[in-house]
């Protein structure tokens, strides 16, 4: 019989496989007669199809071989695994406790920060070709910033047949929300996270509308695209399109027409809550003015390349671009910058440059945290390790017996393993139930909107993680236990080798070593945070309400607001400004000193503010003269902070009265030095003092800008409602909102913030589980040395020495745990301290005081085995069995 005539080798092997003995030969004849037939009177493809279906035919329960390796004995022999291993759990409570509230701790723990990382990891994943999209950043000396001149997104489009399209996003300067009215329903509100957009925009973001026609909606000027929460907010449950929102800016109320209301839940770096047309009635007129290709550098530029383009290749052209088309514009303003590119879906995790669209996120807090969780659920499963290894001579004789009367090596592998899986089975269902618990408050913690429901394949991971875990948790056991040998065990002889108990030693350790380590952190971050809060920063940080004049209503009248509220007793001083400590500040200047060419000027901030700006921050003048006095040349006139005097080669007594010059347009303008003003940290302490300059605005018309109030009262509630009261009796149509400067401050640490309650909430988890397991051992090992206390305290040894005697040996490892984990801390923190310009140093004090504080968690946990073992009657212990 030739090969191709022959059955299907696999079927006939999968037959004889399974079938049964006295059924085999039988059938096998049979369908080898019916297959030659087949052959000769079908084709040979037939034949093997009909023999395949005859053998799949016969695989049935009634004619399956009982033997030890057949799937119904291994379904019995699983079965059985689990009935021990339930009777196991049940049998030794106390450890079962252990290790199941370890595991539910851990698990819950990895699977809230695995959301919060999913989540962090979504931003930008929606769009549709957003691997194709890049935003056009610049870089001017050693800053970087992620904006753009107003032309070159047209001039990107048109130089590069690469460029599929381009696109362009405008925040209002300086304006951080907008007022929007419907008349009809006379609701107004202000707004944050509205932006100008080109008509474009659509065609490189991905967006989903529930009103509106996504291709046509930013065709008509003055149109605006309202959020899905925000239409609600205004129109309820109708249809806004057409409808108008009145717009209101410094210089005056705009119209819009709803085009369009976008679906939200995608995640961007763009947090858009509405977008208005960039060609509209209001700033549409300057836009397209702009044409300067080295100044006005506001606009978040973006572009798409076309499929196969080398975004390598495409930002080397970018320089030669820049100079070709804006290198005049440059040389006549007397500074020169590069651009470069940034994938649009890595923007949120990996940009922190100057002027970002939004506060983004940071991957290397990714990092810490996903490492937090592995090493957490870790932790948990070194308890498993190590409790079901020191209790391993309660299992010798067990496994000795089932060696003697056959059992394989790999039948007790697999029978320790799946007590491990159900003992994670039983912890991943009471995470479960902790999940939904605390969901919520991570929620409030993290300032997200999570749930178990936005993970892809969430049961999928689940349950994968729930395997792994087990896996982890039970490998080393199962093998540790299964390799005892019969004659030894059923000889009693003991079985915990050297090599177990160091193993075992070791494991305890690297739990304590990241416990400290957490410790540690947690202590930095809180000392770095209370450095934050209580550094001075150069100004009178509280009891400063600061209240934003963006409508033109509120700016015609902030002089007479001003005023009215002086006349209060409450209030100490108020002065005007275009920002204030602990905001964004977007204005700044080329200037170059006396003697000095414009190559060689200076990046100056700049703040237009009323006379009283020093007195009312309490900034200390240290040499000149302020703006309380104004003259008429003082709109001509700058204080300029300690930095701008030095990078001008000035000092404090030599820069008053000198003339510094910016050029525009190839010609040169100065302006006088009337003051040097101690440096002030009017931006975090994330950043080192950048020269700083004031300058007195005659008019403030046509800009946002705060009225700041200096308050000297303790009564806060009577305060506002003074301030309010004073708001609405002369800006009538403007709503009333405040804030307090030292809580904006704040607001630049929020993420440090929520780093630090994370940090401490996983460092007590940390904590905990690792203070289970070490109870644990602690209550073995007193177990086993009872005969031995006993016979020491026959002997009076008194209850101290023998809680020493039981202690030494655990404080001995987390003594070297501290060893260990102190210098990894210390440079993990160190690391982390240098996102700061300004940060304590870690002191020994700290790193001692970590070390003391692992030692008493240590004590308490072994404390109370240790104190019932030493006070245990010895004449219990040492009777006679």
């Amino acid at each position: 019989m030739s090969a191709n005539t022959k059955p299907p080798k696999l079927a006939t092997w999968l037959l004889n496989r399974f079938l049964r003995d006295d059924l085999a030969e039988e059938v096998q004849g049979d369908l080898d007669e019916k297959f030659l037939i087949d052959g000769k009177t079908k084709s040979q493809v037939r034949a093997k199809l009909n023999y395949w279906f005859q053998v799949i035919n016969y695989i049935r329960p009634f004619a399956i071989r009982k033997s030890k390796s057949s799937y119904l004995n291994q379904y019995d022999m699983y079965q059985s695994y689990f009935k021990i291993g339930w009777r196991n759990l049940l049998h030794q409570k106390g450890y079962s406790f252990i290790n199941i509230s370890g595991l539910a701790v851990g698990m819950t723990a990895c699977v809230l920060i695995m959301l919060y990382v999913v989540d962090e990891m979504s931003y930008d994943t929606h769009h549709v070709d957003g691997n194709r999209v890049y935003r056009i950043s610049s870089q001017m000396k050693d800053l970087k910033y992620v904006a753009a001149s107003a032309p070159i997104a047209e001039g990107l489009k048109r130089d590069f047949p690469e460029v599929e399209q381009s696109t362009r996003v405008l925040r209002f300067p300086g304006a951080d929300q907008l007022l929007l009215k419907e008349e009809k329903s006379n609701k107004q509100f202000f707004e944050i996270n509205g932006y100008y957009i080109d008509s474009t925009f659509f065609q490189l973001f991905t967006y989903q509308f529930k009103h509106g026609d996504i291709h046509t909606a930013l065709n008509q000027p003055n149109s605006i695209i309202l959020s899905e929460s925000l239409a609600d907010k205004f129109f309820g449950n109708e249809d806004p399109i057409d409808k108008t929102i009145r717009v209101t800016l410094p210089f005056g109320d705009f119209n819009y027409n709803v085009k369009g209301v976008f679906k939200e839940g995608n995640k961007s770096h763009i947090p858009a809550n509405f977008f208005l047309t960039m060609n509209n009635s209001d700033i549409g007129g300057w836009v397209k003015n702009q044409t300067n290709w080295a100044t006005n550098n506001i606009f978040y530029t973006y572009v798409k390349l076309k499929t196969g383009t080398s975004a390598a290749d495409f930002e080397s052209k970018l320089a030669a671009f820049l100079d070709r088309n804006g290198g005049n514009d440059m040389k006549a303003a007397g500074f020169s910058k590069s651009l470069f590119i940034q994938l649009m879906p890595s923007i949120y995790l990996h940009s922190h440059y100057d002027y970002e669209v939004a506060p983004n996120g940071d991957v290397k807090y990714l990092y810490i945290f996903a490492s937090i969780a592995g090493f957490l659920l870790l932790i948990a499963c070194i308890n498993f390790m190590n409790l079901s290894t020191a209790k391993s001579e309660r299992r010798a004789k067990e496994v000795g017996m089932r060696k003697v009367v056959g059992a394989m090596k790999q039948a007790l592998v697999s029978q320790f393993l799946m007590e491990s899986l159900l003992t994670c089975a039983i912890a991943f269902f009471f995470s479960l139930l902790l999940i939904q618990l605390l969901i919520p408050p991570f929620n409030q913690l993290v300032n997200k909107q999570l749930s178990l429901g936005q993970l892809p394949h969430v049961y999928f991971w689940l349950g994968l993680l729930t395997i792994v875990t087990g896996l982890v948790a039970g490998i080393y056991p199962a093998f540790y236990l299964s390799s005892f040998k019969p004659v030894t065990v059923l000889k009693g002889k003991l079985i915990n080798t050297f090599s177990a108990a160091a193993i075992r030693k070791g494991l305890v350790v690297f739990q304590f070593t990241i416990s400290i380590v957490l410790i540690l952190g947690a202590l930095v971050i809180s000392n770095q945070m209370d450095f934050l809060k209580t550094k001075n920063l150069g100004f009178n940080r509280s009891q400063q309400i600061v209240l934003p004049l963006q409508t033109n209503e509120a700016i015609q009248h902030a002089e007479t607001l001003k005023n009215d509220l002086l006349m209060q007793n409450q209030f100490v001083s108020a002065t005007q400004a275009t920002a204030y400590p602990g905001i964004e500040n977007i204005s700044d200047m080329l200037f170059y000193a006396e003697g000095k060419s414009v190559s060689e000027s200076l990046d100056i901030m700049l703040t237009h503010t009323g006379g009283d700006y020093l007195q009312t921050l309490g900034i200390e003048l240290l040499s000149g003269r302020d703006f309380l006095k104004p003259t008429r040349n003082d709109s001509l006139s700058l204080i300029l902070n300690e930095s701008a005097v030095k990078n001008l080669g000035y000092t404090s007594e030599t820069a008053v009265g000198k003339n510094i010059y910016y050029e525009w347009m190839e010609k040169k303008y100065a302006m006088k030095i009337i003051g040097v003003m101690k440096d002030y940290h009017f931006q975090s302490l994330h950043q080192e003092i950048k020269p700083m300059a004031l300058t007195v605005s005659p008019n403030f018309a046509g800009s946002t800008y705060y009225l700041v109030l200096h308050a000297n009262t303790a009564n806060y509630t009577e305060l506002m409602k003074s301030i309010e009261n004073s708001w609405h009796k002369i800006n009538a149509d403007s709503p009333f909102v405040y804030s307090f400067l030292d809580g904006d401050f704040q607001k630049n640490y929020e993420r440090e913030e929520r780093t630090m309650a994370l940090i401490r909430y996983f460092t007590l988890i940390a904590i905990i589980i690792a203070s289970l397991g070490l109870f644990g051992l602690a209550n073995f090992t007193a177990e086993q040395r009872l005969k031995e206390i006993g016979i020491r305290k026959a002997l009076g040894a008194s209850v101290t020495q023998v809680v020493m005697l039981l202690s030494k040996d655990f404080l001995k490892l987390v003594v070297l745990a501290i060893v260990l984990a102190i210098p990894i801390g210390y440079f993990a923190m160190e690391r982390w301290l240098e996102s700061f310009a300004y940060h304590i140093n870690i002191s020994l004090s700290v790193m001692i005081l970590a070390g003391v504080f692992a030692i008493a968690i240590a004590l308490l946990t072994i404390s109370f085995q240790s104190v019932k073992a030493a006070m245990a009657n010895p004449v219990n212990s040492l009777k006679a069995e």
